[in-house]
């Protein structure tokens, strides 16, 4: 069961234009876990070959940074679906990079369901396990 109630409001893009300062504009983030105060994960998505343009990895970092707790991580996730009429499943997405102690770490690229579930056995969050 897909967890998108209307695909099409999905597929809307959010245009920017006059809400930025040269090269400065509002930035998004492609998921979000936070588990009860505690312990937080950022999740960023991209086509295989594509990177994090520099002003949206420094904002994905300092939120890392500033989590309250040592429990938080940026996901850098990448895919390689190229059918833009389909939904891209996130499950079937690879962690290529992670952000966590305050530098990134290149990951041996594993499915993104597979990592979550280490890191809730890690940071022993039960209600993280997919």
């Amino acid at each position: 069961m897909s967890l998108i109630r209307n695909s099409n409001q999905v597929k809307q893009a959010i245009d920017f234009s006059g809400i930025q300062n040269g090269r400065i504009h509002p930035s998004d983030i492609d998921a979000v876990l936070e588990f009860d105060n505690e312990a937080l994960i950022l999740i960023e998505v991209k086509r295989e070959g594509n990177t994090i343009p520099t002003g949206q990895r420094l904002l994905l970092e300092r939120l890392c940074n500033a989590w309250r707790t040592e429990k938080s991580i940026v996901l850098f996730v990448t895919h390689s679906f190229t059918d833009d009429k389909k939904d891209i499943p996130l499950k079937e997405c690879c962690v290529s990079e992670a952000y966590y102690d305050m530098k990134w770490h290149k990951v041996h690229t594993e499915l993104l369901g597979s990592v979550l579930n280490k890191i809730g056995l890690r940071w022993n969050i039960k209600k993280l396990s997919i």
